[in-house]
């Protein structure tokens, strides 16, 4: 006789208590135990979709690392206010005498001449507060008193006569390698003129994938802003918002050419080197493979650039040697004049990396850059398919904001939303739920800091726009990343809102200039001399 219970018949009954135990914690919401996020349980998950709203609205849901370095910033902007056109101390080194031809402010010596003009300029000024809005497909500007963007429409319009655009777009991997920048210099460079792919790093680990430049280097460690706490106490205080710290060994070398990638980008009639030497670094510059000049610039703690000019530069190598002390940040192809457009994407970066890097060194480079428009292009790193609302990231990109305000403080600032971003849903790819989230969060930081805020998302063509643009290999099958052809239309779109608010400026300011005079005219009484007639 066998003693053994059977214990097959309570199999049915197990899995009966398991399908009720599970059924009955899909209905706990997601929360946090301690810094471990636990995600709604549904067993069903690959059948049907979950809408119901995140309510983690304090959940670190991206990378927080560096607040506490915002925290010690807006502690520093509490005592220093910053104050328009700051004026930061540069040191400068030039290969070529630049001649500086000062013009005299020459002034009527007719009294009521001046008082009419300051007449039109201060009413121009009142005018300002009342200016109406223009709707514009897919931007809004958030300024108050004044359009957000009138340091850049200013240059736009050469309103202080200096012949010359500059813009500098920071973001995440949705423009690595210079997709969307690329064409949007290309653009502004068509418009208005102006030649050369603009800023590049010494060292990059992304370089063999940017089609602007031919960039080679041997000899350098890249230190990245994200792992700022990792590198040593003596570098890490020193991150330009490029990204990037490029040290070199002995003997380093670095080699940029010009490309036919893209118009204009062949050859440049200036280069500059942007450094810090702490020690007594030697470099010789090639220019061409045939101009030979050899730099010791001076030891300093501050930022220096080497500037050189040629009718026609194709390429330039470096090599360092006695390289202690030498922290590298770039070299600039580019001109004065005409259109320039530099691209800093930082792969992974949701924003907050920002707060690594140093703002005097923001303020020095930015001075010696002297941009107009400074373009804000992050979210997707923060972007996931659970939560729906964004409050926390927003609260943390209005500091953001505030920062990049802080270190180019004569720099329009424009955010872009982020792009149409795709999910596999019952087999077929749709937009994120979440996108709204983010872009209503984006937008709303836009307009608490009273900046401008462009829709990627709605430009590129809304709901599942990015399935569209995978079917025509304008994006990756990743559904997040578009290619060089995705980031041509992008930029078109963009440049397109961009001049329409040029336009726009333009026009109003010449209704109000021939308003103010009419009314001079109309306002006018004229004044007779006594006349005596003596008979």
């Amino acid at each position: 006789m066998n003693s053994k219970k059977d214990y097959t018949g309570y199999a049915s009954l197990i899995a009966i208590l398991v399908i009720v135990f599970l059924a009955a914690a899909s209905r706990i919401p997601g929360t946090k135990v301690g810094e471990m996020k636990l995600k709604k349980i549904n067993i069903l998950s690959d059948l049907i979709e979950d809408d119901t709203p995140s309510d983690l609205e304090e959940d670190l849901y991206f990378d927080t690392t560096f607040l506490a370095e915002a925290d010690a910033i807006e502690a520093d902007m509490a005592l220093h206010t910053p104050v328009r056109n700051t004026e930061v101390e540069t040191q400068t080194v030039k290969t070529v005498e630049e001649k500086t031809v000062q013009v005299s402010d020459q002034t009527e010596s007719n009294g009521e001449s001046q008082i009419t003009e300051q007449t039109v300029q201060d009413a121009m000024q009142l005018v300002e507060k009342e200016r109406p809005r223009v709707e514009i497909p897919y931007l809004e500007d958030f300024g108050d008193s004044s359009s957000a963007l009138l340091p850049f429409y200013d240059a736009m319009l050469d309103t202080a006569g200096h012949s010359r655009v500059r813009v500098a777009v920071l973001g995440d991997s949705f423009i690595e390698g210079d997709i969307v920048t690329a064409d949007l210099r290309e653009q502004l460079q068509e418009a208005y003129g102006g030649s050369g792919v603009g800023f590049v790093p010494f060292s990059s680990p992304i370089a063999q994938f940017r089609g602007t430049v031919r960039h080679v280097f041997e000899g350098w460690q890249t230190l990245d802003v994200k792992n700022a706490r990792n590198v040593s106490e003596d570098l890490k205080d020193k991150f330009f918002v490029s990204g990037y710290l490029c040290i070199p060994e002995e003997g380093a070398s670095v080699r940029l050419e010009g490309v036919s990638f893209r118009k204009h980008l062949w050859s440049v009639p200036e280069c500059r080197l942007i450094f810090m030497n702490r020690g007594k670094t030697c470099i010789q510059v090639t220019i061409n493979d045939t101009i030979h000049q050899e730099y010791r610039p001076e030891s300093s703690e501050e930022v220096q650039q080497i500037r050189i000019k040629q009718r026609s530069i194709h390429s330039i190598e470096c090599r360092l040697t006695e390289t202690e002390g030498f922290i590298g940040y770039g070299i600039v192809l580019g001109g004065t004049g005409g259109a320039g457009l530099d691209n800093y994407s930082i792969r992974g970066n949701s924003g907050l990396a920002l707060f690594a890097t140093n703002g005097k060194i923001n303020g020095t480079i930015g001075a010696m850059f002297d941009y107009d428009l400074i373009v804000l292009e992050y979210g997707l790193n923060v972007l996931t398919a659970d939560v729906l609302h964004y409050d926390s990231y927003r609260k943390a990109f209005v500091r953001v904001i505030n920062y990049m305000k802080r270190c180019f403080p004569n720099a329009a600032v424009l955010v872009m939303g982020i792009c149409d971003r795709s999910m596999q849903n019952n087999g077929v790819f749709e937009t994120m739920p979440s996108v709204d989230g983010m872009i209503a969060a984006q937008r709303a930081a836009a307009e608490e800091t009273g900046v401008a805020f462009w829709n990627t998302f709605e430009a590129m063509g809304g709901r599942n726009s990015m399935a569209e643009f995978v079917e025509k290999n304008w994006a990756a099958k990743d559904y997040t990343h578009i290619s060089y052809a995705g980031g041509k239309f992008v930029a078109r779109k963009l440049l397109e809102s961009l001049t329409q608010g040029v336009e726009e400026e333009k026009r109003f300011r010449e209704e109000e200039t021939e308003r103010i005079e009419q009314q001079k005219m109309e306002s006018y009484t004229p004044v007779f001399d006594s006349v005596v007639v003596v008979e």
